[in-house]
């Protein structure tokens, strides 16, 4: 158990119940709440609803919920009373903006009228890399027709450049926002501070913090010889930030390569339909589609796990494989993967987005068990940067200081 600190009063917000099952975001929620628990704080999640899988949700710590229906001075009026009575030192917001800000509870720190509550903003995606990246996220595909091919050239050409500039502009409007409203800003990396600080430059660097998400204890790690001929993928099947229409296509290769492997498809998402349509157009066997599951026992058994993200904001599923002595793959496409992942020593990282290559080093790992032993066994100690006693020493620094 971590190390006793100072009590404090803390109140983690969140829109809906950190039911884990629902992404990475919800898991580190939870995690966090018990990670403080159980470090002496007082603490109170805060939601607007019920998780969207409509599931029963226990949670670690009280939780309370905004009351519906309420006008924008209303909710402004409940939120100070709450915080007032809970006498709250520390409100934490895990939606970048959704307590003070352009589209938050209030439009300017000012208007909370609490000088002594310290707000802090945790920023769980990589807007960086989202617009880096805007335009093959947002970019036009799959028309049949003429008319529908040059519409979609039209618009990839002329249309999609104007709307980059522009979310270029609002992100660093917005990251201002933060850097003024907010107390703090923790980002999940070393390479997520730096981010901000191109996006909002005269960010002060004593408001910026790296805390990376916690992983939850296991009580033992899985042994070499439950491994299972299997590679898994864990995550919201999205096509356009999650790439898993490109994981298909590597595996398109990797697996009639080495057809006694197995892929596992472990989420739900938008473009389920599509991704299952893609896979017998591929003709891919050995593929799977669990939906959604409690990805634990998939990381047991597997030996490799792919992500294929255009980008994240962490990855909690990289170091959730490490953990598990499964060896994780990844496109090297934003800032968090390079702290998750010691390339050719926990995991592999491949150029963004060279699908063949991709495909050439999973194929490599799938046939080489010596460099998937060495490569899970360094993975289990680097899992230990994440584990719940040394993320919480420095969330407790941060509140001391």
């Amino acid at each position: 158990m971590p190390a006793r600190t100072t009590m404090s009063n803390i109140v983690i917000y969140l829109p809906s119940e950190p039911l884990g099952k629902q992404g990475g975001m919800e898991r580190a929620t939870h995690g966090l709440a018990e990670m403080l628990r159980d470090a002496g704080h007082r603490v109170l999640l805060l939601c607007r609803e019920k998780n969207r899988l409509g599931e029963t949700y226990f949670p670690p710590v009280p939780l309370t919920f905004l009351p519906p229906g309420l006008s924008r001075r209303e909710e402004q009026d409940y939120l100070r009373k709450l915080l007032w009575e809970e006498k709250t030192d520390v409100l934490i917001d895990q939606t970048e903006g959704g307590i003070t800000g352009r589209w938050g509870i209030f439009s300017s720190r000012a208007q909370m009228k609490e000088d002594s509550l310290k707000l802090v903003a945790v920023q769980h995606s990589s807007q960086y890399s989202s617009l880096r990246y805007y335009r093959l996220v947002h970019k036009r595909r799959g028309a049949r027709t003429f008319p529908g091919k040059l519409r979609n050239l039209l618009f990839n050409a002329l249309v999609l450049p104007v709307k980059q500039q522009r979310a270029w502009r609002l992100q660093k409007s917005l990251f201002r926002d933060l850097a003024a409203n907010y107390d703090h800003i923790v980002t999940l990396s070393r390479g997520g501070m730096e981010e901000f600080r191109l996006l909002a430059p005269g960010t002060p660097a004593e408001k910026l913090a790296a805390i990376p998400n916690a992983l939850p204890l296991l009580e033992d790690a899985p042994a070499p010889q439950e491994k299972e001929k299997r590679v898994l993928f864990v995550g919201r099947l999205d096509n356009s930030v999650k790439g898993v229409d490109r994981l298909l296509r590597i595996w398109a290769r990797a697996g009639k390569a080495l057809p006694d492997w197995r892929l596992d498809i472990v989420g739900d998402g938008p473009d389920a339909a599509r991704l299952k349509e893609l896979a017998r157009e591929l003709n891919l066997s050995g593929v799977s589609f669990e939906g959604f599951r409690n990805p634990a026992p998939y990381y047991r058994r597997s030996s490799i796990l792919c992500l294929a993200s255009t980008f994240e904001g962490f990855g909690l599923v990289l170091p959730e494989a490490m953990q598990n002595g499964c060896v994780p793959m990844a496109f090297n496409s934003y800032a968090a993967v390079r702290d998750l992942v010691i390339p050719d020593r926990t995991g592999i990282l491949v150029p963004p987005f060279d699908e063949e290559e991709y495909a050439r080093q999973l194929i490599r790992l799938m046939q080489d068990a010596p460099l998937r032993a060495a490569m899970a066994q360094a993975g289990l100690q680097h899992a230990s940067l994440f584990s719940p006693a040394s993320v919480v020493r420095e969330w407790n620094s941060l509140f001391q200081r």
